[in-house]
């Protein structure tokens, strides 16, 4: 190459080519400088350094690649032979590429014969396309920080590139990487800024009345803007079945909606919500967990949705780019993902008060419904002190004591106790109590209604639910009350005489087996005799150390108090249950009647 073709470039402004001295070099990178920070818009800066670099250097086209896009993953851009400008992702090809050459070495590279360089001058001419005869090269520094290459290949003038070339090479690349540097700062804060904006705007929403599902539209809106984003999911984690279920998403075609259902540590969106970590995946095609959704995604970020430290749902982006996702978008998704999980819990919390509010409701429905199951007082009848009480555990018990009116001068005395508690015991005991005055009004004997009974409800409820009872009838003028027990705690008789006896004759609980039979036994009530029916809500009853209250303490009870009243006694009862109890164990139902005899 001839000194006169060595020392001429083309200028910037009239493309003519010019001899340059020094001074000359000087003044076309004051001009290069002028041009290069007209417009930091980084877009606008790149195709500008493409366009200097072509045109200064007299070459057919110019590449510049950076190590790390505007905070995010390699990248190149190209200015091809006919004038165009394409950028894409492209890690160079390690240790094959020019730009991968100029990293591992830090130093420029001259080449003006590919004739030994056969597979690098492939990768040129597949990169900027065109069969490449020579091309300069120099790494871009900004306070010694790599931020990638930039190329020139292709003299037009046919001739090689020299050592001005190089050194107009290694001065433009200097200014370069402080007008990048800049115009990243530049494009950064004004991200910041729109993603303040959006944050601030998502805040003042969260503080207002919209409903779930429109404040998670309007954040996964503001993602999808803010980050590199082909499609944005919003998964719940559902408890009952661990699995994770999308509620709102965008970019997701019609036909890939089905997909959105996965299990707790399946896939990259179901290992964040198991272990609770969030993942930034720049190439979904290394990562083990990738289970394919859309076949274009490369890039993925998955971020858990935290409520008080338990995973509650994970937020998903994906992108069709290699290298799409950096640590500020990480943290912006995660800042997201925590106004979601505020939305999410804020709405969950909301839901349950009034769904507990309505369940309180109908709790109070049937608190009000089973009273009138009870009687209000005791009968009044010729010669007997009748009185009972029931002291439910919850707002609705499965106890139940009633007192019926058959025919002159016969009452009927029942109590009974559903295995359980809560609503389901007390719908199975509104169940029995239709059932058995249902059968007693039909005037059978005794153990033939806790027969019909005892099939009914065999047929009605589920066979780890029974109830024990006892049903007897008092004939008053004769004294004498026949009774049948089915599996109930006995009731206790005290004679005046000091005996007591335990009343059991009977059978199993009902609804225990479909056939099951029933005996049944009369006892006299003669004077002071008193009778007392309860259920084990009474006798279980334990105190701290585990003991429970006992039969013989219910014994010792009613021998010391049988000169008070029925209703004296049973009083006496409760409070000394309840003062046996202890306050912090689970209580039991508890109901009572006394039949005191004063003829």
């Amino acid at each position: 190459m001839n000194q006169q073709s060595s020392d001429r470039i083309s200028n910037y402004d009239d493309g003519q080519a010019r001899s340059i001295s020094n001074a000359g070099i000087e003044h076309l990178l004051i001009e290069a400088s002028h041009i290069l920070n007209s417009d930091l818009e980084l877009q606008q800066l790149l195709k500008n350094v493409l366009k200097i670099l072509t045109d200064y250097l007299n070459a057919e086209a110019s590449a510049i690649y950076l190590t790390s896009y505007a905070s995010g993953g390699p990248e190149l851009f190209t200015f091809t032979v006919d004038g165009k400008v394409i950028n894409r992702p492209h890690p160079p090809t390690e240790g094959i590429g020019v730009a991968a050459r100029v990293i591992e070495t830090k130093s420029p590279l001259m080449i003006n014969d590919f004739n030994s360089e056969e597979a690098l001058k492939c990768c040129v001419d597949e990169k900027l396309g065109l069969s490449s005869r020579n091309l300069v090269a120099t790494p871009i520094f900004y306070k010694d920080q790599l931020l990638g290459v930039i190329e020139v290949a292709n003299k037009k003038d046919k001739t090689d590139f020299s050592e001005t070339d190089l050194t107009i090479m290694k001065a433009l690349s200097e200014q370069i990487g402080l007008a990048i540097s800049n115009a990243e700062l530049i494009q950064s804060l004004r991200k910041k800024n729109i993603e303040i904006q959006s944050l601030y705007e998502v805040g003042k929403l969260l503080s207002g009345k919209l409903e779930l599902e429109e404040l998670l539209q309007i954040i996964i809106e503001q993602v999808f803007n803010l980050v590199k984003a082909r499609l944005a999911t919003i998964y719940l984690v559902d408890p009952k079945d661990g699995s994770i279920r999308e509620v709102i998403s965008m970019g997701v075609p019609p036909e890939y909606e089905s997909k959105l259902t996965m299990k707790i540590g399946e896939g990259i969106t179901g290992w964040v919500a198991k272990t609770g970590q969030a993942a930034v995946i720049n190439n979904v095609a290394e990562n083990r967990h990738y289970v394919p959704l859309l076949p274009e995604t490369k890039s993925e970020i998955a971020v858990p949705l935290l409520s008080r430290g338990k995973v509650i749902g994970v937020f998903n982006v994906e992108s069709d780019q290699l290298n799409a996702y950096s640590r500020d978008d990480l943290e912006l998704l995660q800042t997201f993902a925590s106004q979601a999980a505020i939305s999410i819990e804020r709405d969950l919390l909301y839901r349950q008060s009034l769904e507990q509010k309505a369940f309180r409701d109908e709790l109070d429905i049937a608190r009000r419904i089973q009273q009138t199951f009870l009687p209000k007082s005791g009968p009044r009848l010729l010669d007997y002190d009748i009185a009972g009480v029931n002291i439910p555990s919850e707002a609705v018990g499965g106890d139940y004591y009633d007192f019926i009116d058959i025919v002159e001068n016969q009452c009927g005395i029942a109590i009974a106790d559903v295995s359980g508690k809560g609503m389901g015991a007390a719908l199975i005991m509104a169940t029995y109590r239709a059932s058995l005055k249902a059968e007693i009004r039909n005037n059978f004997a005794i153990r033939t209604i806790l027969a019909k009974v005892n099939s009914l409800l065999y047929e009605s409820i589920n066979r780890e639910n029974y109830v024990t009872a006892v049903y007897g009838v008092l004939d008053i003028r004769n004294h004498i009350f026949t009774y049948s027990n089915a599996g109930h705690p006995p009731p206790l008789l005290f004679k005046a005489n000091g005996e007591v006896q335990e009343l059991t004759c009977g059978g199993y609980a009902v609804g225990m087996f479909s056939d099951s039979t029933y005996e049944e036994a009369s006892i006299y009530m003669g004077r002071d005799d008193i009778m007392l029916m309860y259920t084990d809500g009474v006798t279980e009853a334990r105190d701290e150390r585990g003991e429970e209250f006992g039969t013989n303490r219910l014994r010792e009870l009613v021998l010391q108090s049988r000169n008070l009243s029925a209703k004296e006694i049973l009083d006496k009862i409760v409070d000394s249950v309840n003062k046996f109890r202890d306050s912090s164990l689970e209580a039991d139902d508890l109901t009572m009647i006394l039949i005191k005899s004063i003829k």
